[in-house]
């Protein structure tokens, strides 16, 4: 074979029938005979084999077309095999990037395999595209069982990636999230995987008895948020475990159509804990950071509709400076066309004058709303909702209006609301609109992409472009759970998460406990959230991105002192934190609970704690076990209580019920 291309210790490596894909802890090796790739090794630095050679059948396929090597009837041939430096940008850090073209004559179609291998790390990513002369053949219906009848083709899936696995190593964890949190809480699902053929989930973890192995991470919306035509993500056939989900339905793939799918990211780990912490590293790596920040968006308290005006929002700048905010959000109708409701309920079309500022409400202008924030040291930022009902159609205009905000007024910060990528031509139209702005400016605009109701991008895609608006929840009135604020829920759902995420991916709503309605939870006092402070409801988000969800010029002199408390510890630490890797440990928050999340930064040997004791905990102290911990002193930053270090690693810690702590390791 003759080496292709070479970077760092990254090495390409071809011939008519070979491919090789290879970092200093990675090496893919692929068979080319049937004219597409099938991976017949997959070794890590130690040159521990994942993937059997004995593969059935190459690594992708689209759903009603022949996959290579599948008839006799049907030829694939290959193309061509290249290989790029991809320098790191806003959206990417640096990587090596094989690009491998492939052509099926009798159906005219063109299909794009493109790799991505990052120096000194053991990940390699594949995305796939395809150019249609004619259309796949498969039946899709919802109604009866037509689509479960007979095929032209027995190619019923669309596969993204695929390995064979080695003896020993299987499927053992599936990981499935869930948006629309305005309907549920419950927003991770672990699957243990037993005998199943079929999963769904964004990650799947196949490991062998020592606890090394690889995970597939899916660049995808919510497994139910998904248009493909397959109700899973996961196919699990013997050893082989196929990624699917192209992120197409068949019906979009008319005749002359290309499409590229979603990407698919394969991370090798040696064991249980390193499995976790590669793919944190990974995320930091695929998505680069934005920065924490600490947000204030006065929709939580309920009456935004109500109080604006060019005053009220002159008025919120001064008091979100005096809060200690980075950024004020101006959310909805301060535009012209009124309101969200006119696109999601009354399917308002946009015209020209729709994002144009509000003449009655504003006076046509947000200078000197501007100038206020100026004065008060907080950067402004505004809430929009491109035109979900046209599948964003009018993305270029929407985009250079961004464009005018941003160079007109200074706003660098745009919430994405109302989204509803129901067709793979509408997600890529709003993609069109992020990268627009994204590439315009030089990443300096980012977005806030609400995962709070409709069909949208969720936790892993898009992520490139911003952090995630996760919740809307309320105390100023009695609604349906879960929309009712409660800081146990805000705990558990951020605990949840960031098992598999990085917090500071997600912004963390903390509510005001003045603006609570008189009839909340007046059955069961009990149940209130303002049995715990503010402060207990504010360090929730430490870890996390602070969104304060309140009109701050509303609340009274006392609740601006603890915010300004709190946003000043967020700020303290929190470029600190943006070196660590952020795990969640303790008890599960439940009601019961001790609680919390570890911080730790491997280079500099430097840890910090933050632990919740719920209130109907019982454990005055408790034994939490901290991930790769040695024994440790630590001091108290912030909070009530104690941490003492055990021999073990673990730690001993005793709070005070309905209270927290900060710590840091001094050694």
């Amino acid at each position: 074979m003759k080496t292709l291309f070479r970077y760092k210790d990254i090495e390409v490596l071809s011939d008519d029938s070979q491919l090789v894909i290879r970092n200093s802890k990675l090496c893919r090796k692929f068979d080319l005979s049937a004219a597409a790739p099938k991976t017949v090794s997959l070794t890590d630095s130690a040159g521990k084999e994942f993937a059997s050679q004995e593969k059935d059948r190459t690594d992708f396929a689209f759903i009603g077309m022949h996959a290579a090597g599948t008839t006799d009837r049907v030829h694939w041939r290959l193309v061509n095999i290249s290989a790029e430096y991809v320098p790191a940008s806003c959206k990417d850090s640096e990587c090596v990037k094989v690009s491998v073209e492939m052509r099926e004559d009798h159906a005219e179609t063109e299909y794009l395999r493109e790799y991505f291998i990052y120096p000194e790390f053991p990940a390699i990513s594949v995305q796939n595209s395809i150019s249609l002369q004619v259309q796949p053949l498969v039946y899709w219906t919802n109604r009866g069982k037509l689509s479960k009848g007979r095929y032209f083709t027995e190619q019923r899936e669309s596969v993204a990636d695929s390995i064979s696995c080695a003896e020993g190593v299987r499927p053992e964890l599936a990981v499935m999230f869930r948006g629309r949190t305005d309907y549920t809480d419950e927003l991770v699902e672990e699957i243990q995987v037993e005998n199943q053929e079929y999963l769904n989930g964004n990650i799947l973890f196949c490991s062998d008895k020592s606890g090394a192995g690889f995970l597939f991470l899916q660049e995808a919306p919510p497994s139910e948020e998904r248009r493909d035509l397959e109700d899973y993500d996961f196919h699990i056939s013997g050893n082989r475990i196929d990624s699917c989900c192209w992120g197409i339905h068949p019906s979009e793939a008319t005749r002359g159509s290309h499409f590229t799918g979603y990407r698919h990211d394969l991370i090798l780990y040696s064991n249980e804990q390193e499995r976790i912490s590669l793919l944190k590293q990974f995320i930091r790596k695929r998505f680069p950071a934005k920065g924490r920040n600490i947000m204030v968006n006065p929709w939580g308290c309920g009456k935004f509709r109500d109080y604006i005006n060019e005053q009220f929002l002159i008025d919120e700048m001064k008091a979100s400076g005096e809060i200690g905010a980075d950024f004020y959000q101006i959310d909805d109708e301060w535009q012209t066309g009124k309101s969200l409701a006119n696109l999601q309920i009354y399917n308002k079309r946009v015209r020209e004058d729709f994002w144009t500022i509000s003449q009655e409400r504003l006076n046509g202008s947000f200078a000197n709303i501007i100038n206020a924030a100026k004065e008060a040291g907080v950067k402004p930022a505004l809430w929009m909702a491109p035109s979900m009902n046209c599948e964003y159609e009018d993305w270029k205009t929407q985009a250079e209006q961004i464009l005018k905000f941003h160079k007109e007024y200074g706003f660098t910060n745009f919430k994405i609301d109302g989204v509803l990528i129901r067709s793979k031509k509408a997600e890529d139209n709003l993609r069109s609109l992020l990268n627009h702005v994204l590439e315009k400016t030089n990443g300096k605009v980012y977005f806030n992409l609400d995962t709070t109701n409709g069909q949208r991008p969720g936790y892993f895609l898009f992520l490139e472009y911003g952090n995630i608006f996760l919740e809307n929840r309320y105390v100023h009135m009695n609604l349906p759970s879960p929309l009712n604020y409660h800081p146990e829920h805000t705990l558990r759902n951020l605990w949840n998460l960031s098992k598999y995420m990085c917090p500071e991916d997600l912004q963390i709503e903390i509510a005001s406990p003045e603006s609570i309605a008189a009839d909340l939870s007046a059955d069961a006092p009990e149940k209130r959230p303002d049995v715990y402070s503010l402060e207990y409801w504010a360090a929730i988000a430490l870890f996390a991105n602070p969104l304060i969800w309140t009109a701050p010029s509303k609340i009274s002199a006392e609740e601006k002192k603890i915010f300004r408390k709190m946003n000043d510890l967020h700020k303290t630490y929190r470029d600190q934190l943006a070196e660590c890797e952020i795990y969640p440990v303790g008890q599960e928050p439940s009601g019961k609970s001790v609680t919390g999340f570890f911080a730790r930064n491997k280079g500099m040997g430097k840890s910090y704690l933050l632990l919740f004791r719920e209130q109907n905990s019982t454990d005055e102290k408790s034994t939490i076990a901290l991930p790769c911990m040695k024994a440790a002193q630590w001091d108290i930053i912030a909070g009530i209580g104690s941490v003492t270090g055990l021999e073990n690693g673990n730690i001993e810690a005793v709070l005070p019920a309905k209270s927290y702590l900060l710590a840091e390791s001094v050694n």
